[in-house]
């Protein structure tokens, strides 16, 4: 296998290689495999109905009877604090409709205030870990990372549902020096693919759920294709609608799987594999319903109305995002006893929406008095000066915006080992290319009597401007005119034209390097050094800028850090490690929105963390606890500047200030009472106190905002068999989330974080009866039917007091807050063949 191979691959699509060989392959394959199925001897053996665990789970999973049953576990290898979670708990206890935030929040020390529209609707929702928030952590799929190129946060619908994730590893740390990631520095969870499996096989699911949610999913196995060289394949078809339980918020979709693993010799393999994810929905792109609107209505779940004259109207909100992800890995053994893995991947992202300048249900188009207005005529009309827009030729309209987001991220990942002396030595490294283009343009929505058709219709009434020119300017202004206006600030800004808010193109050029050595010094100490080289390239190149001028930058950061490890083996079911390791965060592509790149002279943020911890895992108990304090460095954080003899008096930059520091304990212990009967619990106490913030002194030696200081769970699992077959099982689950109390507003100036999220929970249930190569199950999630407020977009509270105010009489009207959904229930019916 020659390396040069994949770095070809890399300057073509990976998608359409593994589409194509996958679909030509498995469609010659599928007959054989199911001949060859009769055929065997060994064909009375039957596809079951849950799927297996993947190899990455198996491997590190303790095998007893506790960790069988546990929802979430850690591992006797661990060397930082770590919670695996297995196929089987994703199949019995999560929500069937669902993403990697439902899967993984059950875990200690991760949040997610859920998904306002419904579980694995619409975008999808957020989850953070230890109060970090997403972004600030990896998110990776197989080994690699991914996540959006205008800062590494994730879309949690929009590339991997339920039906696509076969298990889940969450490291709470910065890891080792072989994992990768431009977000090393808050942890990763780690998701992997849906394994292939030993014979043909077909699963069907259908479930139906509240607010008129179905979902279809169809996995096909073909087993070994002897006539194929044992290749192996599997394919995931999934299909999903729902009207949503916000109003006026429907959201639909498919997923496509597919996936190969081909032997190609004793000792090498091949594995390739594509997901395709489209999906759309009815949302705002600015908020949900506000107090104001939900007071106006009665209608608590208010998001969007029926009614074109007002920008809340659902059709002048609407979303389409498509998705690719794609690898082909070559893995396997050479010359004397080197191990190899080279990874070619890419995957790729497209937004399309269209969204209205507001979400209002108060002044309708045509209203005599505040009705709202467009500029879609500029002929003949002089260019604004600095810090002003067009105000000639308004006519009453509804204002609106075109935004685009899409990015492709091709990469490639060598890794060797070989086992050296006493320990086994591993290396490698990645490159990687992301390309974006993103732009919004302010348009006339054709709300009716407007005379306004199509989405074509400029306008010119929303933006203003520029206040002074880029510094350093942009050679011809990419062909845009000059202001000529001597001694003002504005002389010599581009004349940008202001129907467009941005017009952006960026990515990124990224490698990395890193080696570490596992030495075995004896049978139970393991001592793991390591260290990783980052270097990365962080550019723009954009004709129109959020600062409404053009602007060519391009800036590279890169950090060496360094890791140790040590695993200790009290006893064949005891371990005992500890961590030190350093963590980066290279900043988002923001940071350099602004007009003098003097205002961006900015570092990566950076960790430090220490972590002690042990795990049990005997017989039927399974226990696991650990003690962390991370250190953390060039926090960075928005700033304005407020002084007006400065012509940039106003624009808000980004800088490094002050930092936090992370410390806590988890714990976590799964006990089995009886055969058939056991139950788990969790809980962490996490502070993340702000320190050293110059900026914003008020959230010195104060829990910073987002962040929960503590979380907990419990959870209790039945499993009984014989019932009423030889063959038929029950599996029930009862689990409850708790969230300790956060601010929700950071700290600004000399005010400290505010806005009290109160304590809440959210309890589920799950029952599950398999007969057979046949299953029912039954979920019912917000057992208790409570609606706590989880989220709040908006800064107005109580006077007085920290609280949200939550009515217009309080002065709440513009809040717009987030409820956890009520009660609501998941059927689905299983059959495998």
């Amino acid at each position: 296998m020659k390396i040069q191979n994949s770095k070809r691959l890399l300057n073509g699509s990976v998608s359409f290689t593994c589409l194509a060989v996958i679909l030509g392959i498995a469609a010659s394959a599928m007959p054989a495999a199911a001949e060859e199925a009769r055929a065997d001897k060994s064909s009375e053996r039957r596809t079951r109905v849950i799927e297996g665990d993947v190899e990455e789970v198996i491997v590190v999973a303790p095998k007893n009877q506790a960790a069988t049953v546990a929802p979430v576990k850690s591992s006797l290898e661990a060397t930082e604090p770590t919670a695996v979670i297995d196929r089987a708990f994703i199949e019995q206890n999560t929500p069937t409709i669902g993403d990697y935030t439902t899967t993984s929040v059950l875990a200690v020390s991760m949040v997610s205030a859920g998904n306002a529209n419904g579980p694995g609707s619409t975008d999808g929702s957020k989850i953070s870990l230890r109060g970090v928030a997403d972004g600030q952590f990896n998110i990776t799929y197989d080994g690699i990372p991914w996540g959006d190129t205008n800062g590494p946060s994730h879309h949690a619908n929009s590339f991997f549902p339920n039906s696509t994730i076969g298990g889940v590893i969450i490291n709470r740390g910065p890891g080792d020096a072989t994992d990768i990631g431009q977000a090393s520095f808050g942890g990763s969870l780690n998701l992997f693919s849906l394994p292939v499996e030993d014979q043909a096989g077909l699963r069907q699911k259908l479930t139906f759920g509240s607010w008129n949610t179905w979902q279809s999913v169809t996995t096909l196995t073909s087993g070994p294709v002897a006539a194929l060289h044992d290749a192996n394949f599997i394919a995931n078809f999934q299909e999903y609608g729902t009207k949503g339980y916000l109003t006026n918020s429907p959201s639909g979709g498919g997923d496509q799987y597919l996936k190969m693993v081909l032997p190609i010799s004793d000792s090498w393999d091949v594995t390739a594999l594509f997901t395709r994810s489209d999906n759309h929905y009815n949302q705002s792109d600015v908020s949900n319903g506000t107090i104001a609107e939900i007071e106006k209505t009665g209608q608590s779940n208010f998001a969007l109305c029926d009614n074109p004259l007002y920008s809340c109207h659902k059709d002048w909100n609407y979303t389409k995002k498509q998705t690719d992800f794609e690898y082909i890995k070559v893995a396997g053994e050479f010359g004397p006893g080197i191990r190899m893995e080279n990874t070619v991947y890419s995957y790729w992202y497209s937004n399309k929406t269209l969204s209205a300048n507001t979400n209002d249900y108060s002044t309708p188009f045509g209203a005599t008095t505040g009705g709202p207005t467009v500029i879609t005529n500029i002929s003949g009309l002089a260019y604004p000066a600095g810090g002003s827009g067009y105000t000639a030729n308004k006519i009453p309209g509804l204002g609106g915006y075109l935004k685009r987001n899409e990015y492709r991220v091709k990469g490639d990942v060598i890794r060797f080992a070989k086992d050296i002396g006493p320990g086994e030595l591993t290396f490698g490294g990645m490159y990687e290319v992301a390309r974006t283009k993103r732009f919004t343009f302010q348009i006339a929505l054709p709300v009716p009597g407007s005379n306004v058709t199509g989405f074509s219709t400029k306008d010119f009434g929303t933006l203003k401007a520029a206040k002074v020119p880029t510094n350093p300017p942009v050679a011809d202004c990419y062909g845009y005119p000059k202001t000529t206006a001597p001694g003002k600030p504005y002389d010599g800004i581009c004349q940008t034209p202001l129907d467009t808010k941005y017009n952006e193109y960026s990515g990124w050029n990224y490698y990395q390097i890193f080696g570490e050595y596992a030495w075995k010094v004896d049978d139970k100490l393991t001592i793991t050094p390591g260290a990783k080289y980052l270097n990365f390239e962080l550019y723009i190149h954009a004709p129109v800028l959020s600062t409404l001028q053009p602007l060519n930058l391009s800036k590279t950061y890169d950090k060496t850090l360094g890791f140790l490890t040590v695993n200790y083996r009290l006893s064949p079911y005891w371990t005992a490690y500890g961590q030190a390791s350093q963590g980066f965060l290279v900043p988002n592509i923001s940071s350099m929105y602004v007009n003098n790149p003097n205002y961006a002279e900015i570092q990566p943020q950076e960790s430090m963390a220490y972590q002690l911890g042990t795990v049990y895992s005997r017989g039927n108990l399974i226990f696991d606890a650990d003690i962390y304090n991370i250190e953390f460095q060039h926090k960075l954080q928005s700033n304005t500047i407020n002084d007006p003899t400065n012509p940039l008096n106003g624009q808000t930059y980004f800088t490094n200030s002050g930092g936090a520091t992370y410390s806590g304990i988890e714990g976590q212990v799964t006990y089995v009472f009886l055969p058939g009967l056991s139950a788990y619990t969790n809980y962490s106490r996490n502070r993340a106190i702000g320190k050293d913030d110059a900026v914003n002194p008020g959230g010195n030696d104060k829990q910073l905002a987002g962040a929960p200081k503590w979380t907990s769970a419990v959870g209790l699992r039945t499993e009984a068999h014989d019932l009423l077959t030889t063959d038929d099982s029950l599996v029930m689950t009862l689990d409850s989330k708790w969230i300790g109390s956060q601010m929700a507003i950071a700290a600004s100036g000399k005010v400290a974080p505010t806005g009290r999220i109160k304590e809440w929970a959210q309890a589920n249930f799950a029952a599950t009866y398999q007969f057979g190569q046949y299953a029912i199950q039954l979920q019912v999630l917000n057992l208790a039917d409570r609606q706590p407020l989880t989220g709040m977009k908006g800064k107005a509270l109580v006077v007085g007091t920290d609280q949200f105010a939550l009515t217009s009489a309080q002065g709440g009207a513009a809040n717009s807050p987030q409820y956890l959904t009520p009660r609501s229930y998941q059927l689905t019916l299983k059959a495998a063949f």
